[in-house]
């Protein structure tokens, strides 16, 4: 769930204004699962607070935003989508009047539903898959809530999935949860999967999960420059696969001693 003015600002030029609400087969049996699921690991979800500094010209303005992020590892690492820290690229996508547009990331902090705050740094970016991890500056002094990404499965057409996130100061940092289905699967080159749009601005930076409770990926942004003016032909919020991101974790720098 990405709180960005960028990411509204994009996604309703998109289009993604729909409104209907998928059914149901078992709607009692749905909830249970997701219940059991939403319980498993709402704390593993947390809030990624940063300061961004966005230039346009000789225009030049600071602004805070908050997105989630999903802890993966015990020692806090945790990923999200790269445009909720560095829009630019998202931003740069819109046309030609927006290519002048760069950000600076001034300041980031992980904060915990309980309250807690970390200071965090990025330690690993993937422009192409629009994800970034995010790590506490300093070692953790005790285990954190993580998802296991050994867990990592796939998902299938209109297979029902669950979605987590978690809301901003106003809601108490309360965690919230939905369920979707799988719209569209795209193979090449990568893999990534479609939910519905009517739920694209909540799925972004979000952890989904199958309904008894595996990793199927994160949400994020996808931009690809197109001759169409119509925005909706350049922008989708797809889940990037949890294989994908595992095999990106080995990518991540060792925390220094």
């Amino acid at each position: 769930m990405m709180r960005l003015r960028f990411a509204a600002m994009v996604l309703a030029l998109a289009g993604l204004t729909a409104v209907f609400t998928p059914g149901y087969a078992s709607a009692d049996e749905a909830a249970q699962q997701g219940r059991a699921v939403f319980d498993a690991v709402k704390g593993s979800v947390i809030t990624i607070e940063a300061v961004i500094s966005v230039s346009y010209g000789q225009e030049e303005q600071e602004d805070k935003q908050e997105a989630n992020a999903t802890v993966i590892s015990a020692d806090g690492l945790a990923v999200l989508s790269l445009s909720a820290i560095d829009p630019a690229s998202i931003i740069q996508s819109l046309g030609d009047s927006a290519k002048d547009v760069t950000t600076k990331l001034v300041s980031l902090k992980m904060v915990f539903a309980e309250g807690n705050e970390a200071p965090a740094d990025v330690v690993l970016r993937d422009k192409d898959l629009d994800l970034a991890f995010v790590r506490p500056t300093a070692k953790a002094a005790q285990p954190l809530a993580c998802v296991s990404l050994d867990s990592a499965a796939s998902a299938a057409l209109l297979d029902p999935v669950v979605v987590i996130g978690q809301l901003g100061a106003v809601a108490q940092r309360s965690h919230v949860a939905f369920i979707d289905r799988v719209e569209g699967l795209v193979e090449k080159p990568r893999k990534f999967f479609i939910l519905g749009e009517h739920r694209a601005r909540q799925v972004v930076c979000s952890p989904v999960f199958t309904m008894d409770g595996k990793f199927v990926g994160i949400g994020v942004m996808r931009a690809v420059k197109t001759d169409s003016s119509a925005m909706g032909d350049n922008v989708l919020v797809v889940v990037v696969p949890g294989e994908q991101i595992k095999e990106l974790v080995a990518q991540v720098p060792a925390r220094p001693e």
